[in-house]
């Protein structure tokens, strides 16, 4: 089981990883973690809605977050900033994603982790 603590050492990346459907590159540490967790789905979310408005007018920089509850549904969120308000939100019911909440970071078209920022 993967633990937070372990994407702690990707402060860059050697070379860019593709997303599912091609739109997006992924860092060492993202690309980790979707293999590690198989959250492929996930990285699937912020790929389809890449062609949104909201998305294209900010997308230099965005915040992605992911909250799990005890009953394992999730809510995805992505947002300019921490205090900014919510761009894009999806739900589901289910999850086996292993951490409660989790932020990542879009980079133009560039997916990384916090550390590698």
């Amino acid at each position: 089981m993967i633990k937070e603590s372990d994407l702690d050492g990707f402060t860059g990346t050697l070379q860019y990883h593709r997303s599912t459907f091609g739109k997006l590159n992924l860092t060492d540490g993202i690309n980790f973690l979707r293999n590690e967790t198989n959250c492929y789905w996930l990285i699937d979310i912020v790929e389809s809605v890449q062609h949104l408005k909201e998305i294209q007018m900010y997308k230099d920089f965005l915040v992605w977050r992911i909250e799990v509850t005890e009953n394992k549904s999730w809510n995805v969120t992505v947002k300019t900033d921490t205090d900014e308000p919510v761009l894009y939100e999806q739900s589901g019911t289910y999850t086996d994603f292993p951490f409660k909440e989790f932020e990542f970071y879009q980079e133009g078209n560039v997916l990384l982790l916090k550390s590698e920022h």
